[in-house]
């Protein structure tokens, strides 16, 4: 058995940095655990008394679990308990670990590492510093315990004394302990320049340490081992296809949505902050692999390809492509990557909806997603990215999913973009993705979202004229657009066409032709629907939870949804339309044959509804959590579950 003691003091700082940056680096909880594990045991191996020691740091470990309980309940930040759990033992752990391997340094004299880090060149003054302040620390608790027993032998029984006034006898201890240590410092500090501490910058030793070939290696081993954990961790090693860098190469944020035909079509798009070959290749099949060399050979001799078209979203910044794959089978699964010819993203798949008769028999079921942005001053989506990772891992099977506009905040930010993209992770390079525009989407010109996401350009006769001045286009394509899935029929509404800044932007001769372009596109698409259902999803809610809100109102947008879209959706059977904005879940009762459903996904939390405000009637559900819907068809019947924190299902709702 090899002590510590016994190796070189630099041997003991390199395994301490070591160990104690790879804790800091890991953020997955099983690689942390392995690294205390391992701390622990080179400790038992290294002579050290691990109960003595412990027991000694007893302190500390209270205060890193008052630290975990503390993180337990704030951390989350509108999350379960069990989500602030996670992350506060993760804190709690590299805590730990930095503490346990502190100990390999008690295990030798502080003068050692004096003469070890001045043979490593450091400045003998810092290392002087270093060695002042581990001399101290034994010298700091024996007064501190001096302070305790006198405070108890004064009649003070600290076991049977209430936390307040715990509280305040440890402020008594800490203030002499605190002026004795200043003291001390500032008597040492006379001492040393009465010595003439700094007068030569050069010093000789007596002693020399000497570096063995059991230092040599394990200076070289432990830094090795920690840079190939955190490795591991970023997906630099072993990554596997659910992996946050899930594309690979240069080609990020690849996004499925359909342009055409679900049975015969897909449009794959993919963004780039540098000019790079766009190239489209798919087969027939599941490719799925780690192995780069492997993929490669799988496509190879079967891949078809196309050439994408370019869009520049900021000048020489960043580039969206985007290419549409037609004549494919129905109901069949393909591969598919992106790349330039020489270098290629990591494969992903995608299936073709079925023909309508057979997918009545199958039935199918999609994915509801409303407002997740965050707040303006936490963009932090990786907290959106376990929810989202979550519904995609449960409903791997489900046919695409609906996002309800408010995807971001600022509409003119790559960045918010990319972190939607990124963080959707598998879902999105995955499943077709089709959305609708938010006020956040739309309030800043030109549209950033209509370059980032490919939609179906449904033809709206004119898309309203524009009067001399006008700023924002009237142009409604990829914003108000339909498709069939099986027996289903979806329609998406531009709600924002209802916001006063729009319509005195555009001019109110513009914006009412522009209306009704819309109702008579709406009327003719929903006419000519012979499918068994019919759904609607839009931003703004026809019906609110409130329309009297303090700090903002969007009354006249419910208002003229209802007068302008609603009795459309009467008259040609909606049943169901999904919507948001109020950042809440809301079911209403059955009005006039169809149900309401408003969705949130997201950290923000309504500033629409108070408590103490009376419910509107038609609210049947009512949550205050993140949720995500789950919407499933299958012949006569329609289902629609709620699902929050940890995939609680929240309410159900069947129409037959």
């Amino acid at each position: 058995m090899l002590r510590l003691s016994r190796l070189d003091p630099r041997t003991r700082i390199v395994m301490v940095i070591s160990i104690s940056t790879a804790a800091m680096l890991v953020k997955d909880l099983l690689l942390l655990t392995g690294i205390l594990l391992f701390a622990v045991i080179t400790l038992a191996a290294g002579g050290v008394e691990l109960k003595k020691q412990l027991h000694q740091a007893r302190a500390v470990l209270g205060m890193i679990f008052f630290l975990f309980i503390l993180q337990s309940f704030f951390a989350w930040i509108g999350g379960s308990l069990l989500e602030g759990a996670l992350l506060a033992g993760m804190l709690s752990l590299r805590l730990l670990i930095i503490v346990v391997s502190a100990l390999i340094i008690m295990t030798g004299e502080p003068r050692d590492y004096l003469l070890g880090m001045v043979q490593w060149k450091m400045p003998y003054e810092i290392a002087y510093m270093v060695l002042i302040g581990l001399h101290f620390f034994p010298i700091l608790k024996e007064e501190t315990l001096d302070v305790y027993y006198s405070i108890q032998l004064r009649g003070t029984e600290m076991k049977k004394t209430s936390l307040r006034k715990k509280l305040a006898v440890y402020l008594k201890i800490s203030l002499p302990v605190l002026a004795g240590a200043m003291a001390r410092a500032k008597d040492v500090s006379i001492s040393m320049e009465a010595r003439c501490f700094r007068i030569k910058p050069k010093r000789t030793y007596m002693r020399k340490l000497k570096l063995k070939v059991r230092d040599i290696l394990i200076m070289a081993i432990f830094p090795i081992a920690a840079a190939l954990i955190i490795m591991t961790a970023k997906g630099v090693l072993f990554a596997g296809p659910s992996d946050t860098d899930q594309n690979g190469g240069n080609y990020q944020e690849i996004v499925l949505s359909w342009t055409g035909e679900p049975s015969s079509t897909q449009t794959v798009s993919w963004h780039a902050k540098k000019e790079y070959g766009g190239i489209l290749q798919w087969t027939k099949g599941e490719v799925l692999t780690n192995d780069p060399k492997e993929e490669e050979a799988l496509f190879e001799g079967n891949a078809n390809e196309k050439k994408a078209e370019k869009t520049e979203v900021r000048e020489n910044e960043y580039f969206t492509y985007s290419a549409e794959i037609k004549g494919l089978k129905a109901d069949t699964k393909y591969s598919y990557r992106v790349g330039d010819g020489k270098s290629w993203s990591r494969s992903g798949t995608f299936s073709t909806a079925p023909k309508e008769k057979e997918n009545a028999e199958k039935g199918f079921s999609f994915i509801y997603m409303g407002d997740i942005q965050y707040e303006l001053m936490d963009r932090d989506y990786k907290k959106w990215n376990r929810f989202v990772d979550h519904a995609y891992l449960e409903n791997s099977d489900a046919a695409f999913a609906l996002f309800g506009g408010d995807m971001v905040v600022n509409n003119a930010k790559i960045e918010e973009y990319e972190a939607v993209m990124e963080y959707g992770g598998p879902m999105f390079s995955n499943m077709s993705i089709m959305t609708t525009p938010g006020n956040h989407e739309t309030s800043i010109a030109p549209y950033t979202y209509k370059k980032i996401f490919s939609l179906p350009e449904n033809d709206l006769a004119g898309n309203g004229e524009k009067d001399p001045g006008q700023t924002k286009s009237a142009d409604l394509s990829e914003e108000v657009y339909s498709f069939d899935y099986g027996d289903c029929h979806i329609v998406s509404l531009n709600s924002n066409l209802f916001l006063e800044e729009r319509k005195n932007d555009m001019g109110e001769k513009a914006w009412q032709k522009m209306n009704e372009n819309v109702k008579e596109w709406l009327t003719l698409d929903l006419s000519e629907s012979q499918e068994e259902w019919n759904i609607a999803f839009m931003h703004h809610p026809p019906w609110p939870v409130s329309e009297n809100a303090e700090d903002y109102s969007d009354t006249e947008v419910y208002r003229m949804i209802r007068e302008n879209w609603v009795p459309i959706f009467e008259k040609y059977g909606i049943d169901l339309v999904l919507c948001g904005h109020q950042h809440i879940y809301m079911r209403t009762e059955e009005i006039n044959g169809i149900t309401y459903i408003m969705g949130r996904s997201g950290e923000k939390y309504s500033r629409y509804y108070k408590e103490s405000d009376p419910l509107p009637p038609y609210v049947k559900t009512l949550n205050e959590e993140k949720t995500y819907q789950v919407v499933s068809i299958k012949g006569n019947r329609m289902t629609l579950e709620s699902f929050g924190h940890g995939g609680k299902r929240v309410d159900k709702w069947t129409k037959n």
